[in-house]
Order: structure tokens, then sequence, then C-alpha cells
């Protein structure tokens, strides 16, 4: 299994998934499988493509700003990392995937083979637990959706979920701020809904999304743990109580 713990290591390996790609595949669904879309989605709406490639541009400049601070000629990993961010600055999702690929020669892997050895190394997060979580968001999507929950507490559930999911599918490109990403986004969107919920009733479904946000935190270890609001949001929820006295103890303990 691929390494994910620094900007590098991501990089590499969607470059490596990326350059063993056929080259008559249109470059919509190289990209589309490299970041793990519907390839045949991706052909009518480029736009969660575009949105994923902006998240590899971003931990392409992240590798940039870190090697700065390493002691080696900026020469030797700049060009090539140029040719990374060339390959995902797509203009033309349509074209053939050897426009793209020619960029990705094997001097550009060794490049970042030399950035993810020298960068400084993240917690490890258990990618087969980071699935499982995922498994266990679909099947509980799934039940919400055949259930009678009211508006309100269906919307905030399924929103909860939705944060979930997307942390996890960008967890192999951002890595750890992807996780740690969702627990603030996780809050927000409960403190953004308390006053629709203030009366919610509907606990035993909350109950089962507060699980999900407690094993995310378990997964993430020691990354997730330093984060105060992570830990925070976790032990609420798992108390049980409605989403409003949730953020109001939060706010009270912040």
């Amino acid at each position: 299994m691929a390494d994910m713990t620094n900007s590098a290591h991501r990089i590499l390996a969607i470059v490596q998934k990326a350059s063993g790609q056929p080259d008559d595949k249109s470059t919509a669904e190289v990209w589309a499988s490299v970041l793990g879309l519907d390839e045949e989605t991706a052909k009518s709406d480029p736009h969660p493509i575009y949105a994923q490639l902006q998240l590899v541009r971003e931990e392409i400049d992240s590798i940039s700003k870190s090697m700065s601070t390493v002691v080696i000629p900026i020469d030797l990993y700049r060009p090539y990392l140029e040719r990374v961010s060339k390959t995902v600055s797509v203009t033309n999702l349509a074209a053939p995937w050897k426009n793209y690929k020619q960029h990705l020669r094997p001097e550009v892997v060794l490049c970042l083979k030399f950035c993810s050895a020298l960068l400084p190394a993240e917690e490890p997060i258990d990618n087969e637990e980071l699935q499982s979580i995922l498994d266990r968001v679909q099947e509980l999507r799934q039940e919400i959706e055949s259930s009678s929950l009211s508006g309100h507490v269906y919307d905030f559930l399924t929103g909860q979920l939705n944060i979930i999911e997307k942390s996890i599918k960008q967890y192999p490109i951002k890595g750890a701020e992807s996780i740690r990403k969702a627990f603030s986004e996780g809050f927000a969107d409960l403190a953004t809904r308390a006053d629709d919920l203030r009366n919610e009733d509907d606990r035993e479904e909350a109950a089962k999304v507060a699980k999900i946000w407690g094993s995310l935190k378990r997964a993430g270890n020691t990354v997730v743990d330093a984060d105060r609001i992570a830990t925070a949001y976790v032990n609420l929820i798992e108390k049980g109580q409605t989403a409003a006295e949730a953020v109001t103890g939060l706010l009270q303990n912040s």
C-alpha cells in the first residue's frame, strides 16, 4: 500500500498510478480512475475532477514550500515539480492522455522519491480502517434514506456523513489535514443547524453518526488527538446530547 505520510509520498503515488494509464484513454477517464471518481460520470460532469485536481495542485505547492527548508539547490527539484503541475493543470479533459502523460517521465518519479525521503513524515493513518469507516458511512446513509426522520434531522445527518466521506476520499491527496478539517466542518455544520435541531428526538440515528465520528478520531490517532475541536466535538456528540446542547457545550469549553 502506498505511503501517505507526507505530501511528496502522496503525489508520488498519484503520479505513478497516472503514468501507468494507457495513452489512448481520455484525460477525464484517467484522472477519474486515479482520483477514485466514476469514469462515466466524469465525461459529462468535469467539476469533481477539477475540484480534486485543485487539491493535487495544492499538495504540489506544499512540497515546494517544504523543500525550501531543505538545504539542497532549488533547481534539483523545482523543474520536476513544475512538470507535475503541468500534468494536473488540465485545460482539455477530452484530450488523449498522452498529451499530458509526456510530462511524467522517470526523472519526475525519481525527484518525488527524493523529496518524499527528505521531508518529515506525518503520523500514519490506517487505510484499511478508513475504508471500513467509509463502508459504514455508506451503509448508514442507505439506512437514513429509507427512514422516516424529520426533514431537519435527515438533512443534518446526511450532511455529517457527507463531511466524513469527503475527508476520507481526500485523504490520499491531502493526508491527515483532510481528517482534521472534517471535525471543524462537522462542528460548523452542527452550529449552523442548531436552531432547527433544538427539539430533535431522533437520537438513535444521530448516535450512529456519532459513533462514526468517534471511529474517525480513533483512526486518526495522535494526528487528531492533538486537535482540540476534534476532541471536544467527539466527546460531546458521544454523550448523546441534542444538537443544541452540543453546540452550547462546545462553545462554553472552547
